[in-house]
């Protein structure tokens, strides 16, 4: 049996984005391979004719716009899927995005997942804020504030209820009744995360929304019902990618360490945040981002060596 070829005018993008099954890879994908096409819609003859040596130029250009190597890696790696499906549909024979011969750029894979740029949390945040699902975009902006000011797990996070905010000797606090430890625990709620609760509050009355789920679906198939986790994963995901980083929801928990720590917090404050039983575990989530700009040998006095290794010193007689 052979495959028969699509006809030369049918666009190849839409039959392979409808082939993933997550949908910020989707849109990802879409984004990236628009780019590089520059256009939506790619035919066999578009698809033939791409070289090893557009892909290189692509490649390069992007390098030369300073973009992020975790960006340029995301958007190799679009063109690549897509040429592995039509190697598969024996449209094309060879990549021309083969990593053998285009290469891509080591990543240091300890950041990844760890702390987030100050950078990418900014657009990352006003992304969700000026989405044009004014909705969407509310819920979207007061998730991923919640996740960044309070460590939430994911599990967490979704399953989080307005029933479960409360004062607590003056303070905004979340109950979280179901967590890793098994018993109920408390979490300091910052005033720009009561604030953008409230604005998402807000937007879901209007909406009619009336669960005692915090974070709830609002697409037509599940409008108003509790988020899943997984929801919670690809829209940390799909943010990062936009933002041009490759992060998980679990990242947020690493940046709220950092930035708490980058700030003046103790370890033992953090943990205590994060409901670490070790503080061996919270260290493993702080990443010193500035640790040359403020390194440990800066703080050595060097008045007191200074005579011993001046080379213009004369020698003592």
């Amino acid at each position: 049996m052979t495959l028969a070829l699509p006809h030369p005018a049918a666009d190849l993008v839409q039959p392979f984005l409808a082939a993933q099954t997550r949908p910020a890879t989707r849109t990802a994908y879409a984004s990236d391979l628009a780019e590089f096409f520059g256009t939506a819609i790619v035919t066999v003859d578009q698809a033939q004719s791409v070289t090893i040596e557009d892909v290189e130029t692509y490649r390069n250009d992007l390098v030369a716009a300073g973009r992020k190597p975790t960006t340029i890696n995301r958007k190799l790696t679009s063109i690549r899927a897509f040429f592995r499906r039509l190697i598969a549909l024996r449209i094309v024979d060879v990549s021309p995005a083969d990593p053998a011969v285009v290469k891509g750029f080591k990543v240091d894979s300890v950041a990844i997942g760890k702390a987030i740029d100050s950078d990418a949390i900014d657009r990352m945040l006003g992304d969700a804020k000026n989405h044009k699902n004014r909705l969407k975009g509310r819920r979207d902006h007061a998730l991923l504030v919640t996740l960044l000011f309070t460590g939430l797990r994911r599990g967490e996070a979704a399953g989080l209820r307005w029933s479960d905010l409360i004062i607590e000797a003056g303070h905004s606090v979340a109950l979280l009744p179901a967590t890793k430890s098994g018993v109920i625990q408390h979490v300091k709620l910052a005033p720009v995360v009561v604030e953008a609760l409230e604005v998402w509050r807000e937007a879901a009355t209007e909406a009619g929304i009336e669960s005692d789920y915090v974070f709830v679906s609002v697409n037509h198939n599940n409008y108003g019902g509790k988020l899943r986790q997984a929801t919670v994963r690809d829209l940390a995901v799909y943010y990062g990618d936009r933002a041009g980083v490759s992060i998980t929801a679990h990242s947020f928990r690493h940046t709220c360490a950092t930035m708490a720590m980058e700030g003046g917090a103790r370890p033992q404050q953090v943990q205590g945040h994060l409901r670490h039983a070790d503080l061996k575990t919270t260290m493993r989530y702080y990443e010193d981002r500035n640790k040359l700009d403020d390194n440990a040998t800066d703080y050595i006095n060097i008045d007191s060596v200074a005579a011993s290794t001046n080379p213009n010193q004369e020698e003592e007689q």
